[in-house]
Parts: C-alpha cells; structure tokens; sequence
C-alpha cells in the first residue's frame, strides 16, 4: 500500500500503524542500534511506483525504515513525499550483484547503494532477524 504522507495526519498515522505496526521506542532504537538505512538509488520499479518516481527528473532515491510490524519504504517525487508499507509476512528480498530488489504484495522496487557504494549488510540482517522473529511456526 503506498500512502502519501507529504502533510500527515492522525487518520494517516493509524492507517500506517494498522499495516505494519508501531515505530519503535527510543529506547529499542538505540538498542537496535538504528531502525533506518542510508539512502538507495532506485534503478527499477513496478508500474504505479515508476510513474510517480518519473515525473520527477532527478535521480530517484529511497530510503527504508524498521517497523514492529513490516518495513516503511519512503521516496519523493515532484514535492511529494510517498511510504510504502510492506508487513513482514509479504515481504521478500533478494540481493544479487549489488542491486537490492525488494518485493510486496503488489509492487516491486530494485535499489542499489548510490555513488559505487554497498548496501549495509547489517541492516539487512536486521531486516530479516526481524522478519523471522514476527513469523510463528504453525508446528
């Protein structure tokens, strides 16, 4: 689902919340060491995401954030500021070759570190800790 929160609001708070959960408290982020990631030059992305990234000329970048629940996509686009929230039981990431590709329930969005760099390797662990922690085994 992406929201567009340029100018938020109480009813777009819940909404997120409902989604993918709460943020986390102060004190979890400092014991996490930090809940977000530097941000990532979009190179490829689904339909509807491409065109509200195209309309802006410069490049497209994003950043991703840590969510009890699921993790919040965020990029701008002409003035605009957009989240798309993915739970953690939709989610799938690949990384090959330096490019990041991350996959919701409807969208898709490939990513890679800007100016040559590489994705941090430890938020990813995060990610995916944080993942298998919210997933219950049915046996």
């Amino acid at each position: 689902m992406i929201i567009n929160i340029t100018y938020p609001d109480k009813k777009t708070s819940r909404e997120i919340s409902s989604q993918i959960g709460p943020s986390f408290s102060f004190i979890d982020r400092i014991k996490m060491k930090g809940i977000g990631c530097a941000k990532l030059q979009i190179k490829e992305a689904s339909t509807e995401v491409f065109q509200l990234i195209s309309a802006n000329r410069d490049t497209a970048y994003c950043n991703i954030e840590l969510r009890q629940q699921g993790i919040l996509v965020g990029f701008n686009s002409v003035m605009r500021i957009y989240a798309w929230c993915i739970p953690y039981h939709f989610l799938n990431i690949y990384y090959n070759s330096g490019l990041l590709s991350i996959y919701g329930p409807k969208h898709n969005i490939k990513v890679s570190a800007p100016f040559n760099g590489a994705i941090d390797k430890k938020f990813l662990k995060k990610v995916l800790a944080l993942k298998a922690a919210t997933q219950s085994d049915p046996w």
